[in-house]
């Protein structure tokens, strides 16, 4: 379990710190690395007494005569989870160490222990970086598939919810990605990046339920990360993922031009529009392209307060009278009223698509 590497940064931190060469051993007594370059792969018959014993052993003068390979200092085991995985000895005399011999022991112990967590985690992370992006691509769930599945500290159950964030600036920080994974502790869904600054969440099971709650955490990191969140359709087959991505991906753009967070379900209608570049789109939109900046932002806030009078007037911080005023304008201008419901929709349709180009 203990590599060369971790050996080696082992004695390099430690000896930045102590007036004593380090040396970090294998239980079978090979010497991985040293501040003594000479003794690196040299067997140490010391430290294979502490490997099998789990006890410190303090060598003098004496005592290294009848050891191969030894001189005084003080050897002792390095622990993870109870277990010996290795010994880590410090050169000298061993009544003048004492007193730092346990903290070297303490803090080579935490760095063993932090190393291998971050081990575990970075290959739980790619480890679900393949089983998402294998289900997304419709990729047959064979039995190499099922296995990594298996090793998922969950079950991954239905139904599914998976929601895509983009991060507009700051994309090198991992400040974004610490703040997420706080939220989702210890609850089932996988989360990774797809690319530079685009991040995916898969909600799994329970998870699926409290997915409200799960977004208004988020959420709150809105302004400070400038992030666009786009939520695909709820599904309850692994098979129906490469929909419910696309999905959550066609929401995403929607949020880019249009809201921060955007919902598949209130975008879906749109996307019936295939050909956006067409003839006929472009005439259509051109419906609502006569507007004035301030009346195209009434429109929309009118569309959003879902047609009512009293809140979108409070939302724009003017009088009802002159909302119904600008409404009226955009009938004259558009020809059509938006304040009934055919009319409504043919504007909602305009405006949106007209987002889009």
């Amino acid at each position: 379990m203990l590599s060369i590497k971790l050996a080696e940064e082992i004695v390099h931190q430690t000896m930045m710190r102590l007036h004593h060469n380090i040396n970090v051993i294998s239980n079978d007594g090979v010497i991985l690395a040293s501040g003594d370059k000479e003794r690196v792969d040299s067997i140490h018959e010391g430290a294979i007494q502490v490997a099998k014993t789990g006890r410190p052993l303090y060598i003098d003068e004496n005592l290294a005569k009848e050891f191969y390979n030894c001189k005084p200092g003080i050897n002792l085991p390095i622990k993870y989870h109870e277990k010996i995985i290795g010994v880590i000895g410090i050169t000298g005399d061993p009544n003048e160490l004492k007193e730092i011999a346990n903290l070297v022991q303490l803090t080579t112990e935490m760095m063993v222990h932090q190393v291998i967590t971050e081990s575990k985690s970075e290959w739980r992370r790619k480890n679900g970086d393949f089983i998402f992006k294998a289900l997304i691509e419709n990729v047959l769930i064979d039995s190499s598939v099922q296995e990594r599945i298996q090793k998922l500290p969950f079950p991954l159950d239905g139904p599914y919810l998976i929601i895509l964030i983009k991060q507009m600036k700051d994309a090198t920080s991992n400040t974004l990605t610490l703040n997420i994974e706080n939220i989702l502790y210890r609850q089932p869904a996988l989360f990774g990046q797809l690319n530079l600054n685009e991040y995916y969440l898969l909600l799994c099971g329970s998870t699926v339920k409290n997915s409200k709650e799960i977004l208004k955490q988020i959420i709150k990191f809105q302004k400070k990360f400038d992030i666009h969140i786009g939520v695909g359709p709820i599904v309850d087959n692994l098979e129906e993922l490469p929909y419910a991505f696309t999905s959550a991906k066609t929401a995403l753009t929607f949020s880019d031009k249009y809201q921060h967070t955007t919902y598949f379900e209130d975008v879906e209608i749109f996307t019936l529009f295939k050909g956006r570049k067409s003839y006929e789109i472009n005439k259509f939109i051109t419906k609502v392209q006569g507007l004035t900046e301030k009346l195209t932002e009434t429109l929309t806030s009118y569309f959003e307060s879902n047609l009512q009078l009293n809140i979108c007037s409070e939302k724009l911080g003017i009088h009802r009278h002159t909302l119904t005023y600008r409404l009226n304008k955009i009938h004259e201008i558009t020809g059509y009223n938006p304040q009934t419901f055919e009319d409504a929709f043919v504007l909602k349709l305009a405006l949106t698509l007209c987002k889009q180009r």
